[in-house]
């Protein structure tokens, strides 16, 4: 399995064991209970992981399915089942699938109860450059008729090219990862560019 993944799992796990079943998270309204029921239907319920992505019935039954488990089973079970890692069918793809999954559920976690912001490793921000950058098109599909440019504060670069005025984002990579996943209220990004580009990135609903 990834070491960095397995890592991201680790802080969200001690941030969770730390704070309880009670505490807010950036996560739409979620609860510290709710990210915790979330990250173990989306591992050991198969009948409801596609509710995790899928709007509607699905993810009604999803919802179902989370308020069941923290029914029948307390918090610190819940944590426990996801301390121990994945489900051996999904050990293989645990770098893919759970990277940012974990790391910015962390950070919905931690940013949003006064936990100080980390420095990531320079190969776990690297790591996460090559599997943002080609993420950003589409995570940025809804801020229309404007070009994007993304830096790194290692100096890294990306762009969407668009007719519009350029909006340059500068920061770490797991901000920049932050705010493509719409988590931009506890993002430290420094946004420059023409106003107007500006307001179309800060007003789109951002994310996969």
């Amino acid at each position: 399995m990834s070491d960095w993944a397995q890592g991201e799992r680790r802080v969200l796990v001690k941030a969770l064991r730390e704070l309880g079943p009670d505490k807010p998270t950036a996560c739409g309204g979620w609860t510290t209970a709710d990210m915790a029921a979330h990250i173990y239907v989306r591992e050991r319920r198969a009948d409801a992981m596609p509710g995790v992505v899928v709007p509607g019935r699905l993810a009604n039954h999803t919802d179902r399915v989370m308020a069941s488990v923290l029914r029948v089973h307390d918090f610190d079970h819940v944590v426990d089942r996801i301390a121990a890692g994945p489900p051996l069918a999904l050990r293989p793809l645990d770098e893919l699938i759970n990277l940012f999954e974990f790391f910015v559920h962390a950070e919905d976690v931690r940013r949003c109860n006064g936990y100080d912001v980390r420095d990531l490793p320079l190969e776990q921000e690297q790591a996460m450059w090559r599997r943002l950058r080609p993420m950003l098109r589409a995570m940025f599909r809804r801020a229309k008729g404007v070009q994007v440019e993304f830096v790194t504060t290692h100096g890294d670069r990306g762009v969407i090219r668009g007719s519009g005025a350029t909006v340059r984002l500068l920061a770490p990579v797991g901000d920049l990862a932050l705010y493509a996943y719409n988590r931009k209220a506890i993002a430290d990004v420094t946004i420059t560019g023409d106003p107007a580009a500006v307001a179309v990135v800060e007003s789109a609903r951002l994310g996969p």
